[in-house]
C-alpha cells in the first residue's frame, strides 16, 4: 500500500505502491519561365499481405489479425503472432482475408502491434497495418492520452494506482492495493480546460485476483460510470516482447498519502532489465522513479503502450523499481475465471505432496 517503503539491497523487497527564402526579381528582358509538367505521383501500392493472414472483426469491439489454425463449430482458434487465441464463433461480425479488411492499409507486423483486451473473447487481441500504433508519439502526446485512462484507487488501508483496461468497465491494479479490502473507490480523472477533474465512482469490487503475480482486475457498475458522465478510455497493452533494455518507459501514478496525493505524476527511464527474478517472478527493472503510491500504475513505452504494472521498488537504492511485464499481464487476464474472487478462497487450500 502506499504507506510502506522497500529494500532491495538488504535483501528484503517492499511495494512501491504505496526559414523563408526570398526569390530574385524577374527580369524584364525575360520572360517568366514555365514549370516543367510533372509526372502525376504514382498510386500508393499496398504491400501484399503474408500467405493465410485473415481479419476479424469482434462483436465487443476487438478485431484479429492472423492466421486460422482450426475451425469448430462453437470456436475459431487464431495464431496472432505472440500466442493462439481461441474466439468464440457467435463473437465475430466480420470474417475477411486482409485485403478486404477495413481500414488496414498495410500487412500486419506481428509482435510489433498493439493490443486491446476484447471481453467477448477474455483475451488480448492483436491489430497490424496501419493500426497496429507502432508510430512514436511526442511526449506530451503521450502523457495526456494516458492520463485519461490512470485511475486512483483508495481504500480504508490506504491508496494506490490503476489504469483502465476496456470499455466494459475493467481496471487493472496490484492485488497488495486491494488486499483484504472486497470493494474500492475508484477515481478517474476528465479534463476540463487545463484542470483534471476527479470523478468517483464507489463500492467497486474486485473481480479477480492473483497472489504471486500481485495484480487485481475491479469491474466498475456501467450504470454508475454513465450517471457520473464517466469516459473510460482503455489504455493499449504492448505486444510481448516488444521491449528492449535501454528503451524509454515512463511511470504514470499517484504517489504520496491520502491527504497530499501527488496526482498523474509522471517520471521518466529506462529499462533496465527484462527478468530480474524477484521471488521467482520476472519483473521489468527500470529507472524510471517510483514511491509509494505508484503501485498499480502503468509502465508505458514511447507510444504509449503498457509493457508492465508498477509493483515493487528498492529500499534505500535509488532509480530502481520493478514492474509485472505484460507476458504475466496476460496469462491473468486470459484466465479470469481461474484467479475469480473468492471470499473463502477455496482454491488457495492446498497442501504440498512430502518428497519421497
Amino acid at each position: 500500500m502506499m504507506l510502506a517503503a522497500g529494500v532491495l539491497a538488504t535483501g528484503t523487497m517492499a511495494w512501491a505502491q504505496d526559414t523563408p527564402t526570398s526569390k530574385p526579381a524577374a527580369s524584364p528582358d525575360k520572360k517568366p519561365a514555365v514549370a516543367a509538367p510533372t509526372a502525376p505521383e504514382a498510386p500508393e501500392v499496398r504491400p501484399p499481405a503474408p500467405e493465410g493472414m485473415r481479419y476479424w472483426m469482434l462483436r465487443g469491439g476487438g478485431e484479429v489479425v492472423g492466421r486460422e489454425m482450426k475451425r469448430t463449430p462453437s470456436e475459431v482458434f487464431i495464431d496472432i503472432g505472440p500466442r493462439i487465441i481461441g474466439v468464440p464463433a457467435d463473437s465475430i461480425i466480420e470474417d475477411a482475408s486482409l485485403e478486404k479488411a477495413p481500414e488496414l492499409s498495410a500487412a500486419p507486423q506481428l509482435g510489433r502491434a498493439r493490443g486491446v483486451y476484447d471481453p467477448e473473447t477474455g483475451s488480448l487481441v492483436f491489430t497490424g497495418g496501419a493500426k497496429s500504433g507502432t508510430e512514436m508519439l511526442s511526449q506530451q502526446e503521450m502523457v495526456d492520452q494516458a492520463k485519461k485512462s490512470v485511475v486512483l484507487i483508495t481504500n480504508p488501508r490506504g491508496a494506490g494506482s490503476g489504469f483502465v483496461l476496456d470499455t466494459q468497465g475493467h481496471i487493472v491494479t496490484n492485488h497488495h492495493v486491494v488486499r483484504n479490502e472486497k470493494y474500492q473507490t475508484v477515481n478517474i480523472f476528465k479534463k476540463t480546460g487545463d484542470k483534471w477533474e476527479r470523478l468517483k465512482l464507489d463500492n467497486v469490487p474486485v473481480e479477480a485476483y492473483s497472489d504471486l503475480y500481485d495484480i487485481a482486475l475491479l469491474k466498475l457498475d456501467l450504470k454508475d460510470v454513465e450517471a457520473k458522465g464517466v469516459e473510460l478510455v482503455p489504455l493499449p497493452i504492448a505486444a510481448p516482447g516488444t521491449l528492449q533494455v535501454g528503451d524509454d518507459v515512463f511511470a504514470i501514478g499517484n504517489p504520496g498519502g491520502i491527504g497530499q496525493l501527488l496526482e498523474h505524476s509522471v517520471t521518466e527511464g529506462i529499462a533496465s532489465s527484462l527478468a530480474r527474478n524477484v521471488g521467482d517472478v520476472l519483473y521489468i527493472q527500470t529507472t524510471a522513479a517510483v514511491n509509494p503510491g505508484n503501485s498499480g500504475g502503468p509502465l508505458i513505452n514511447a507510444r504509449g503502450e503498457v509493457v508492465g504494472l508498477i509493483t515493487l521498488k528498492a529500499f534505500m537504492q535509488e532509480g530502481i523499481g520493478f514492474a509485472l511485464p505484460v507476458e504475466l499481464i496476460n496469462v491473468f487476464l486470459s484466465h479470469p475465471e481461474s484467479y475469480a474472487y473468492s471470499e473463502k478462497a477455496e482454491n488457495k487450500g492446498v497442501r504440498y505432496l512430502p518428497p519421497e
